[in-house]
């Protein structure tokens, strides 16, 4: 099977595990919610939060890593590969000791900023179980770094929609017998724990004489992978600030109740980033591989094919969002989270603004000029987290959504893509009409109609049916613009990739090995 099919593949397979985490996860919200309570279920939210702190401190290795060992298959060195594995493993292994020692510390500090004696101590133990699972598993993550250098996305999708199905049955089990929030922390502990020794596994099928050892790791090997994460750790860091930050401002402004009603809007539009993530996020790779080879008109190509996709998908997805999230927050979760509602369409807005741009992104990461993003994130991080705490004491709610918004909005559709163009040697007004502009017109025209003709005022009696109203009219929408904004060439081509996929995925051609020894993903 050809290389981009294979991403296909994978991109089509991390979908699927996007939707199956998604729907799982809005059931389970109010399950928790009803079960735990909404106090013990907005500390849930906040550990949460700590640990997503945590992953900072992987000091944007994994993305190196990709690099490296793409790199390395691609010039046939399998003793490179060896060798920046096992100092992956083992810089992982003594960054999780520092995770769990950094656990103890934040789990004794919490009588500092919890007032209630009883509360302390349940934070405690729920922290520091997660926090030692975190923990366990962060030399895993050397192990998603290499499987993704070998494109094979599909393998670990598949592990993650595994783990999905044994964590929500232990949960519909454990905490439906009466299990509280210490045995959410256990499922969630021996849940992750798995996933890390399946990923490692499956890189074994795929990676020939994977060796770990450490005689195989050094110093070296390691500057070399710091040298390049270095800026991808300073976009961790603001993405952290931008997106984590918000339910320890509603908790610390408003109140910690709050927190729950916020991180339903928190939800729903990390879900709406999560989906596009899932959709483009092969284009980094794909990059790298044709700034290797000089192909700079190939470059542009798949930059404004990556363009159109982006924008005409988010466009569609955040306009369903705005058009439907206030009865699917009532059907979903109750009348009394309808204050919800305001703060998720503007954290859509924000979050539409990242993602339509999302091939650009990913173009300076595949051709190494994420400097100029770090510094642009970081930015916006900082003046983020101002506007949030302004806007939280006069808005509430309200105020934490409108100062993630704003930032985003500027950085990402005013400041980044004349960078981007520069560079690619596209005019920047053919880039905001005829591309940017196209792809979001037309969606955005069809879907309004479709909405205020079609559906705006059906009854919609549950969850399911509002659902299902929202994905006919996406499909709808998606197939009447892909004829307004792809020409006839990208979209022969479109439908022959999708054509092969299917094909190579009929039962003749199952159990196939495919063997990758050349790639080159950023």
């Amino acid at each position: 099977m050809e290389r981009h099919r294979i991403a296909l593949r994978g991109s089509s397979l991390r979908v699927l595990s996007l939707l199956a985490t998604t729907l799982i996860g809005f059931f389970l919200m109010p399950f928790l919610v009803h079960r735990l309570g909404e106090r013990n279920y907005g500390y849930w939210v906040l550990v949460a939060a700590v640990l997503g702190y945590y992953g900072l401190l992987d000091l944007g290795i994994i993305t190196a890593v990709q690099y490296e060992v793409a790199k390395s298959l691609g010039d046939k060195d399998p003793e490179s590969v060896n060798r920046t594995i096992s100092t992956a493993f083992y810089a992982f292994a003594m960054l999780g000791m520092a995770v769990f020692v950094l656990t103890v510390a934040v789990a004794y500090l919490s009588k500092f900023y919890i007032a209630s004696a009883s509360d302390i101590s349940l934070f405690r133990k729920v922290l520091l179980i997660t926090g030692a699972g975190f923990a366990v598993g962060f030399p895993g993550r050397a192990f998603m770094g290499a499987t993704a250098a070998h494109l094979r996305f599909d393998i670990t999708a598949s592990i993650g929609i595994l783990v999905l199905i044994a964590r929500s049955a232990l949960i519909l089990a454990i905490i439906g017998g009466g299990g509280g929030v210490v045995s959410l922390a256990l499922i969630s502990f021996f849940t992750e724990t798995a996933n890390y020794v399946l990923g490692y596994f499956a890189l074994r099928r795929i990676q020939e004489g994977l060796r770990i050892s450490t005689a195989l790791a050094s110093w070296r090997t390691f500057r070399g992978l710091f040298h390049y994460s270095g800026h991808a750790l300073v976009i961790q860091i603001s993405d952290q600030i931008r997106f984590s930050i918000d339910g320890w401002m509603v908790g610390a402004f408003v109140g910690v109740s709050a927190v729950t009603h916020y991180a339903i809007a928190g939800r729903l539009s990390q879900a709406f980033l999560a989906l596009i993530i899932a959709i483009v996020g092969i284009l980094s790779p794909w990059f790298s591989q044709l700034f290797g080879s000089a192909d700079f008109d190939g470059i542009r190509r798949v930059f404004i094919l990556g363009t159109k996709v982006s924008a005409s998908v988010s466009t569609i997805v955040a306009l369903s969002l705005i058009f439907y999230g206030h009865v699917f927050i009532e059907k979903w979760m109750g009348q009394r989270y309808l204050d919800a509602y305001v703060p998720l369409v503007l954290l859509v807005l924000g979050i539409y603004c990242d993602v339509s741009q999302l091939p650009s992104v990913s173009y300076m990461f595949g051709v190494s000029r994420h400097r100029f993003l770090a510094g642009l994130t970081l930015a916006e991080a900082i003046s983020n987290f101002g506007l949030s705490v302004y806007w939280a004491r006069h808005y509430g709610m309200i105020g934490v959504a409108l100062g993630t918004l704003v930032p985003i909005a500027i950085a990402k559709i005013l400041i980044q893509p004349f960078y981007v163009c520069r560079h690619l040697q596209i005019s920047i007004g053919g880039y905001y009409v005829k591309l940017f502009g196209r792809s979001v017109v037309a969606p955005a025209l069809i879907s309004t109609f479709l909405w205020m003709a079609c559906f705006r005022k059906l009854n919609l009696p549950n969850v399911g049916m509002v659902c299902a109203v929202i994905i006919l009219q996406a499909l709808i929408c998606a197939m009447a613009a892909f004829f307004f904004i792809f020409d006839k060439t990208e979209r022969n081509s479109m439908l022959k990739q999708v054509l092969g996929l299917l094909q190579a995925s009929q039962p003749a051609n199952a159990g196939g090995a495919v063997e990758i020894t050349e790639v080159r993903n950023g």
